[in-house]
């Protein structure tokens, strides 16, 4: 009996709207017995070899390998111990808590904990739901247990963060629909956006102006936000950004500089001479004629 690993402390993941909480997580065998009981939180058993019988409120119901049992909250159930049969079985015992939200909204909140509570919903209901685990539920299990037997730096995150996502995988086997959650709830990120719209149109003559407009935000909020992201302005990443396409004709083509400065968006060849200079630490036509003797 000493020598059960499981989860001993009562460990949570705090989303911008809710927390998932692991009060325990164990891997069992036909010799172990459980006694008769009910919690205020939800369980899971997930089956990994042989078969198991279950009494949830009195009725019988047998979990194959492959199978999992998600009972509901306050339901009293047990295991039947029955040491002739071989088996090993995973057991999960977790709640979903609403939180405050936090500063920085995640990809989660108050969208992604109603799509929760609506895949509990027929657990709630009837008390249990018997279904066949995900295809990586095995191998997910697996890595909890290996967390929890090695015990190396962050051992306890990552094993409550591979149980929940556990419960995840097990939450699509009865709500296979997409869900309304289909787009990041939390603060968009303005940086990204602005770096992905300079990826796109950098051939362009655009300005913090331009991209302000078509990203309906304020040139200072673009500023502000690409600033504190990428230690750098919008203008110098944009014109690196040209550069490095510019090397690319400079290698592959006989391209005129004058014909490449146009390509990539500067309004005159005399501007890419000089930043191309003074990024690179030679000109053009040495760079040009460095990757010619290169190859």
């Amino acid at each position: 009996m000493n020598d059960r690993q499981y989860m001993k402390n009562i460990a949570e993941l705090a989303f911008s709207g809710y927390k998932f909480v692991v009060y325990y997580a164990e891997m069992l065998d036909r010799w172990i017995a459980e006694f008769p009981h009910n919690h205020p939180m939800y369980e899971i058993y997930y089956v990994l070899e042989g078969n198991v019988r279950i009494n949830i409120a009195g009725t019988v119901q047998e979990l194959r390998e492959g199978q999992a049992c998600v009972l509901s909250k306050d339901i009293k159930h047990h295991l039947y111990y029955d040491p002739d049969v071989p088996k090993r079985y995973f057991a999960l015992i977790f709640d979903i808590v609403p939180c405050e939200r936090l500063a920085m909204n995640g990809p989660d909140g108050t969208a992604e904990l109603a799509d929760i509570r609506q895949a509990l919903l027929p657990v709630d209901r009837t008390g249990f739901q018997i279904l066949n685990a995900h295809a990586d539920a095995r191998q997910n299990v697996e890595r909890i247990l290996e967390e929890i037997r090695e015990r190396r730096l962050g051992w306890n995150t990552q094993a409550v963060m591979l149980c929940y996502q556990f419960f995840v995988l097990t939450l699509r086997q009865i709500m296979r629909a997409p869900v309304r959650d289909v787009h990041f709830s939390g603060h968009e990120n303005l940086a990204m956006q602005v770096s992905m719209y300079i990826h796109a149109h950098y051939p362009e003559n655009i300005s913090v102006e331009s991209v302000a407009e078509a990203l309906n935000v304020s040139p200072r909020h673009i500023n502000r936000a690409y600033k504190a992201m990428f230690s750098t302005t919008f203008m110098k990443n944009t014109n690196l950004l040209r550069i490095a396409y510019a090397k690319n004709y400079l290698c592959t083509t006989d391209l005129s500089i004058e014909e490449i400065a146009e390509k990539i968006g500067f309004t005159s060849s005399r501007a890419l001479y000089k930043l191309f200079q003074q990024y690179e630490g030679l000109s053009l036509s040495q760079y040009r004629e460095r990757h010619k003797k290169d190859n």
